[in-house]
């Protein structure tokens, strides 16, 4: 059954995908023109990182460990992109809120305070705790899907594929859509499965290939509505 791979998180997530480009159609359009700046955004965005470096930093209790400490394999496989997407959120922020050269450490000065504080002063925290304390910083870092389809919207356009499969042209479109696919792929594994790893290690390799088909179709959908919104 799907639902048993499920979470809050992708049922969130999914709807922020499909809501996003239609509600909010300014972000792409920033991140097109090249201006960043957006205070409000980049708040969300520092308090999201702030909420995910207290993740990081606060105990655990008994029976929940993190995917960023090795279990019995004794690998830790969401550090390295993890990292990436702490690049992502935090050259984000820094460019949103306009800080100066002398001011863009601080940002990542403010997440180790938070994590320090939450290590000593926190009580340990359950996985839900946990998971509430992530799930901001994964709905930040989805944005940079917006970015990378910047000029691949067409890509994910239910309406696009299903002309070019009428039209004959289907295995090319299928072929491209493919390679397309599996960038999404990469940018998923550092920006959705990396921090839900943070939280909590859990899931299978099934129960991520449900939570990646599912974040697809979300993709696609909101891509598609906001097609036929600009339309009409």
């Amino acid at each position: 059954m799907v639902n048993r791979h499920l979470r809050i998180e992708d049922a969130l997530l999914f709807g922020w995908l499909l809501l996003q480009p239609t509600l909010f159609p300014a972000a792409s359009a920033i991140a097109a023109a090249g201006s960043r700046r957006d205070v409000s955004g980049g708040l969300l965005d520092l308090a999201a990182l702030v909420l995910a470096a207290v993740c990081v930093g606060a105990r655990s209790r008994p029976g929940v460990q993190s995917g960023l400490v090795g279990g019995s394999d004794g690998i830790a496989y969401a550090v390295g992109p993890l990292f990436g997407a702490v690049a992502f959120v935090l050259d984000n922020t820094v460019e949103r809120l306009d800080l100066p050269d002398n001011l863009a450490i601080l940002p990542l000065v403010l997440a180790v305070l938070a994590a320090l504080v939450a290590r000593w002063r926190l009580p340990p925290l359950s996985a839900e705790q946990r998971r509430a304390l992530v799930t901001p910083f994964i709905l930040a870092a989805s944005g940079f899907f917006g970015s990378f389809l910047v000029g691949l919207t067409d890509l994910f356009d239910i309406r696009t594929l299903i002309a070019a499969v009428t039209s004959g042209d289907g295995g090319w479109s299928l072929f491209v859509v493919g390679i397309a696919t599996l960038g999404v792929l990469i940018f998923y594994l550092m920006l959705v499965f990396a921090p839900r790893q943070i939280a909590e290690r859990e899931g299978t390799p099934r129960t991520w290939a449900v939570r990646f088909a599912v974040f697809l179709v979300g993709l696609s959908l909101g891509t598609t509505l906001h097609g036929l919104v600009a339309v009409a």
